[in-house]
């Protein structure tokens, strides 16, 4: 099982570093990478995997099969875009999506910022130029098409009343906790991207530093 979801990781991992050259192609933008990925890298060391699988439980495994293989894309996507000079990305929902989520889409974050998530986030990001306007999801018109889950009567009704949807949603957050993708992968000793981010302070420490750890060539 182990094995079947490390090969899912790698392919993620491929299809993350070729879409993001695809995004970027489309919006016109000219950016070479300036490595390329070492796609194991991104994958579940067979002993971790199955602490967390008998963790889960029978009910919980499909969950965690998919949040590993998502988590791997989207950390493989990350260092696509570091290794890429004056790139960051846009976060995109996958309706029906929670509260927590709507908060955070369409926004720009530069290449060192973590993918915020919570267990299941089915959330997407896609290559953009830095700089680039936001296209924020408007969670309001979210909510009456009926996308939006997570929300009490309470905080529906609050939302109808006038109230800010930033502050309605906060408290759920906090108790929630959203967390960085990729920290739940092991990298057999080496640090994740994240950390490795938020140690660093430019692009090109991070790119060396992900090289050493053996993420890009």
């Amino acid at each position: 099982m182990a094995r079947v979801v490390a090969s899912h990781q790698v392919a993620q991992a491929v299809t993350s570093q070729r879409a993001v050259a695809e995004m970027l192609a489309e919006q016109d933008i000219a950016s070479e990478a300036e490595a390329f990925l070492v796609s194991t890298a991104f994958t579940t060391e067979a002993e971790s995997f199955m602490r967390m699988y008998e963790s889960a439980g029978a009910g919980g495994a499909d969950r965690l099969v998919a949040s590993l293989v998502q988590d791997a894309g989207r950390a493989a996507e990350s260092v696509a875009v570091t290794v890429r000079p004056n790139v960051g990305y846009a976060r995109h929902l996958s309706p029906p999506s929670c509260s927590r989520c709507a908060v955070l889409a369409g926004r720009i974050y530069r290449y060192s910022q973590g993918f915020q998530r919570h267990p299941g986030c089915d959330c997407t990001m896609s290559a953009v130029a830095d700089g680039d306007i936001t296209q924020a999801v408007d969670p309001l018109e979210m909510l009456k098409a009926g996308q939006l889950t997570g929300l009490s009567k309470a905080d529906a009704r609050a939302l109808a009343d006038g109230a800010d949807f930033g502050q309605v949603v906060n408290v759920r957050r906090l108790k929630a906790g959203l967390t960085e993708s990729g920290r739940v992968l092991s990298r057999r000793g080496r640090p994740t991207p994240e950390a490795i981010y938020a140690r660093t302070s430019s692009r090109d420490e991070a790119v060396a530093a992900l090289a050493k750890a053996g993420y890009i060539i």
